[in-house]
């Protein structure tokens, strides 16, 4: 996906990105109809490359783009009446006369992907495919889903995840695709909602079809000593951490990210329609619109507020409320360790590694010597009869070597630096 920083069309779309969505909105009648159609326009841009633009554009990129969102309007409006003529009339069993071949032969294949869905639910865990069918087919409460159960949120929050990992599965093994890059993802996407009044004899799993497939996705996976900053959509943006692996994904109701390993600063759009929600080991963070950084440091997670306020759950189904200034660290499958930075003194620096520099207080030195490897390919490694040495200090990341050479001041340890350009720290002889 080409970056808004290179892209003078993307950087245009995400200045005007609430504008657009109103003019949908009252193009369209239906807030959820816009929401899809400004991430479609979205889409439709970033897949466009510039040299194959009219020379108009150039000239004014907001009229281009406000032309490319109209056009889209226009589109759902023709295929909605459409449909609308195709099926309303339509008794049980008979098929539209006239140029009905095509019609019947997309109806079918549409019966039958969604029977692969069926098929799928069918075989999952019978806990699994209870919260997922209350949670996108009833509207249950997640709340109420999880005590029903007998479980925490972010096991709910797992549950269906691992349900919807599912029948994307099942869809990808139907359509005969492997692992299709995010642009073949949307072409079936779009390929498959076309015609989704066809489906007209199985609502339920319609809607349940509707609700599942996302409308963009991206992963991103960095070398140490890399970052990566990428604008969203939906006009938030991700700082990812060196080392880092995330997987973004935008739903008509949710927007999602799931961070695997290494840590990621979040300044996230307002949307009270589809609320932002990071996922980290077993830890979820819940978000409208706010700045804030997750990381994971072994089994740990931390969370930390810029602005605004961010609902953190715990693996054992404890909650924090989060605001400005305050963090939180949770360890994976139990509770909350250390208590929100309110009252505390002056807040430390959110995410300080964005301005090239790491802040550890009483932290032991193994996990030092690992949040260090984020930003150099080469061994950083830690004797275990030193590795729980309190360390307080600021290490500019940029000079990493220098500040692992001036270690044994202030430690009673000794630091080698190898031939392959890797460090050893033991104990002091």
């Amino acid at each position: 996906m080409p970056g808004s920083a290179s892209n003078p069309l993307l950087s245009c779309y995400q200045e005007h990105y609430t504008g657009l969505l109103h003019f949908l909105i009252k193009r369209t009648g239906c807030r959820e109809t816009a929401h899809e159609l400004v991430q479609e326009t979205w889409l439709s841009l970033a897949e466009k490359p510039l040299d194959s633009l009219p020379e108009s554009a150039g000239q004014d990129w907001r009229a281009y783009i406000y032309t490319v969102a109209a056009n889209r309007a226009i589109d759902h409006q023709r295929h909605a009446r459409r449909t609308c003529e195709r099926f309303a009339e339509l008794p049980d069993g008979v098929e539209a006369e006239a140029g009905a071949g095509s019609d019947v032969v997309r109806r079918y294949a549409h019966r039958e992907a969604l029977r692969a869905v069926q098929a799928c639910l069918a075989g999952l865990p019978e806990r699994t495919r209870d919260i997922f069918l209350a949670d996108r087919l009833e509207g249950e409460k997640r709340e109420d889903i999880a005590r029903r159960h007998g479980v925490s949120l972010a096991t709910v929050e797992r549950e269906i995840m691992l349900a919807m990992d599912h029948v994307e599965q099942a869809m990808l093994n139907w359509q005969g695709d492997a692992a299709p890059e995010r642009r073949g993802r949307r072409r079936n996407l779009a390929r498959l909602l076309g015609v989704g009044a066809g489906v007209a004899g199985l609502p339920a799993l319609w809607q349940l079809w509707r609700h599942w497939m996302p409308v963009y996705r991206a992963d991103f996976a960095l070398v140490p000593g890399r970052f990566h900053g990428e604008a969203l959509p939906d006009g938030s943006t991700v700082l990812l951490d060196g080392a880092s692996i995330i997987a973004l994904a935008y739903y008509r109701t949710r927007r999602t990210a799931h961070l695997r390993q290494g840590g990621a600063f979040f300044a996230v759009a307002p949307d009270s329609a589809r609320p932002f929600t990071v996922t980290a080991l077993d830890v979820s963070v819940e978000v409208l619109g706010t700045r804030f950084a997750v990381d994971i440091e072994r089994n740990w997670v931390r969370v930390d507020v810029e602005s605004g306020r961010v609902q953190v759950l715990a693996g054992d189904g404890g909650q924090r409320l989060l605001t400005a200034g305050q963090s939180a660290r949770v360890r994976a499958g139990g509770s909350f360790v250390e208590p929100s930075g309110a009252g505390q003194g002056a807040a430390a620096p959110v995410a300080p590694w964005r301005e090239g520099w790491l802040d550890f207080q009483h932290t032991p030195l193994a996990l030092v010597a690992e949040r260090l490897s984020r930003y150099s390919t080469e061994p950083l490694q830690v004797a275990p009869a030193v590795g729980g040495l309190p360390v307080i200090a600021r290490v500019n990341i940029a000079e990493r070597d220098n500040w692992l050479r001036l270690l044994p001041a202030i430690l009673p340890v000794e630091a080698r630096q190898g031939v392959d350009g890797g460090w050893r720290i033991d104990a002091r002889r």
